[in-house]
């Protein structure tokens, strides 16, 4: 029997989910959902699986006891996750277990993890993780497994939550996920880059039983862990008509929220069915009011119509907004923290997120600007404090310190509680006629404790404007009593947040003014060249041909494709124009060196056709052409760290 730890790492929880209502148990947002998958699919004999989350089971450290030795140690997190995820696996180690690392920040820079782990999971796992597994039970173990197919969500199992089960009250929200992956392409989001642009879809009879399942634990509220739920709308309608009948057959309806793209104001019947199912707040991305700002970073979703009548039109079927908001963009000048805070205001939008622009690796904004010379290598200066006090980029039309100063000012006038109470009561006039199953007033009697607990809760400076929003809820919709009072307990939350943040920003000004902070340009290695992709198209298809033919394993094709066009870049990238009759040839050559690596010397190459039929199609050029750009990038680092 093989013990396995699958960790969640520890992390500032700034965003904690509060409404008031739930138990003081409550330790995290979500229970992690990723760890739940990957212990479903680990095989029940021979494997004892344990899921361990730092913000509710403690932090780890040498002597931690888990109730059984660690043989393995796996853990996932994003890029924020990083130094706590190399300090488990160290301390792990230390104690003798193998470690692994996952998730979108080893997708996005495995080269940050290298040499921390004993082995990395680049991409999703449904298909390496049980490989792994095979290699590990073989003694054959692989430092890297790379998925480049996109997995089918309709295969991947049923989360097991067995060895958390006990600690479901730690959590405020219950966790589902239905789709991955996003339609849309905006330049600074790397979701595109590590999950493709066409959603996958679990079936509706799935995730149905997945919400049953977290009703079950107890759960009042779910979150669809998905990057854009209503990206195929045809999916989600029907989706939701089932969530409709499954609360009608409740007597206390779920909550549900996820994120999703403004783009669904335009659409009346998605809308009425959001309501209808009782979703209470969705995340979504408004960005800017900058036209050209959006413009410029691809955001043209959020171009259609006058941005703020579609907010305003969502806001009226109840349906909260907890919007995400960047300045820094190349368009914006000293006077967009002025232009945010009055079209915030205007919007009436209930929950802010304010950040300011960085340049995520792997994204088309860092290439972008890794071109132009704007990216700094951040990692160089120490002491940075939280992630949300700097940015990674130099902007076009302001100084770092410009920008820093204007975040510092924004921040402070948007969470105030005098601006935070002109939206509340601005979303309950604009929901004042929603209707609905989800919509019920509370009793006499629950809506008496409801305010009694907002009056004992309001901070000291804040009872005047608390006493406001009531009075204004009790007397224009008192139906929204409920999500009214959850938008002031997170409120709440939030301020404390960014009273913490502030000083950081602050320091981090008078640092960059001082001129303590390195602005040194980020050294790792661009993507293929810009003029590169029309020529991988062309020859592409004769390469993945070839591979395929070259050898009986289909599941090394995309490696060995990738393999061939980064030898073929390291080689020929430098200026590449065009493809020119001696590439080719050399292409040729490569692939019979690939090919060889797999079957031997004494093998007989395939034939080599430099025009397949034009009709040839794979899904997986996309995503090769991705993993080619990740190996250069790695390729480069290691270069420079051996200097």
């Amino acid at each position: 029997m093989k013990n396995i730890l699958l960790v969640s790492p520890f992390s500032d929880n700034e965003g904690l989910w509060v409404t008031g209502e739930e138990s003081a148990e409550v330790r995290n947002n979500f229970p992690p959902l990723g760890l739940a998958t990957l212990a479903a699919l680990t095989p029940k004999s021979g494997y004892n699986v344990r899921i361990w989350d730092e913000l509710v089971h403690g932090r780890i450290d040498s002597g931690t006891d888990f109730g059984f030795k660690v043989d393995l140690m796996g853990i996932t997190g994003y890029k924020a996750h990083m130094h706590r995820c190399r300090e488990v696996s160290a301390i792990m180690r230390a104690r003798g277990a193998l470690t692994a690392v996952g998730g979108p920040g080893v997708s996005g820079s495995p080269h940050d993890y290298r040499g921390r782990f004993d082995v990395l999971f680049v991409n999703e796992a449904e298909l390496t993780w049980p490989k792994f597994l095979n290699d590990w039970e073989s003694g054959k173990l692989n430092e890297e497994y790379r998925q480049i197919e996109k997995p089918d969500l309709e295969k991947s199992p049923l989360p097991d939550w067995s060895s958390i089960e006990a600690d479901m009250p730690k959590y405020a929200m219950g966790t589902v996920q239905t789709t991955r992956g996003c339609p849309f392409d905006c330049e600074f989001c790397d979701v595109v880059f590590l999950f493709g642009r066409k959603p996958r879809h679990k079936p509706v009879s799935r995730v149905l039983e997945e919400v049953r399942a977290m009703r079950g634990y107890g759960f009042k509220s779910i979150f669809f862990c998905d990057d854009e739920f209503s990206g195929d709308k045809k999916y989600a309608k029907e989706l939701l008509r089932e969530l409709c009948a499954l609360n009608a057959g409740l007597d206390e309806p779920l909550t549900f929220s996820s994120q999703m793209s403004i783009a669904i104001s335009a659409d009346e019947e998605l809308l009425r069915l959001l309501a209808e199912a009782n979703f209470d707040l969705v995340f979504m991305g408004v960005e800017s009011p900058n036209d050209e700002s959006l413009k410029g970073v691809n955001k043209t979703q959020n171009l259609r119509g006058d941005m703020l009548g579609n907010i305003h039109r969502i806001l009226s079927y109840g349906i909260g907004i907890r919007a995400g908001m960047i300045v820094g963009f190349d368009h914006d000048k000293g006077d967009i923290f002025q232009s945010q805070y009055d079209f915030i205001q205007r919007s009436c939008l209930t929950s802010i997120g304010i950040n300011m622009l960085k340049a995520p690796l792997g994204t088309k904004l860092w290439a972008r600007l890794k071109r132009e010379g704007r990216v700094v290598d951040m990692a160089r200066n120490r002491g940075l404090g939280h992630s949300r006090s700097y940015t990674n980029i130099i902007p076009r039309l302001m100084s770092r310190v410009e920008l820093l100063e204007g975040y510092k000012w924004l921040l402070e006038q948007v969470y105030s509680w005098e601006s935070f109470t002109a939206r509340v009561k601005g979303f309950v006039s604009l929901a004042a006629g929603t209707t609905g199953r989800s919509m019920r007033r509370l009793s006499s009697k629950a809506e008496k404790a409801a305010i009694e607990r907002l009056r004992l809760s309001a901070p000291e400076g804040a009872k005047s404007n608390v006493e406001e929003i009531i009075s204004h809820t009790m007397d224009t919709a008192p139906q929204l009593l409920r999500r009214v009072s959850a938008l002031v307990f997170q409120h709440a939350r939030y301020v404390q947040t960014i009273d913490a943040l502030i000083p950081q920003v602050q320091r981090q000004i008078e640092r960059e003014s001082a001129g303590e902070i390195v602005l040194e340009q980020d050294d790792r290695a661009l993507p293929a060249p810009e003029q590169f992709r029309r020529a991988y198209d062309e020859l592409f298809p004769s390469v993945y041909k070839y591979m395929q033919a070259a050898t009986a394993d289909r599941e090394l094709v995309p490696r060995l494709v990738t393999e061939v066009f980064v030898d073929f870049l390291v080689r020929w990238g430098e200026g590449f124009k065009s493809v020119e009759e001696f590439h080719s040839a050399y292409l040729k050559d490569i692939c019979e060196r690939a090919a060889a690596g797999v079957n031997g010397v004494g093998f007989t190459p395939p034939e080599w056709t430099a025009e397949p039929p034009a009709a040839f199609k794979t899904r997986y050029g996309d995503e090769i052409f991705k993993n080619i750009w990740m190996e250069l990038a790695d390729l480069r680092y290691r270069k420079a760290s051996a200097h």
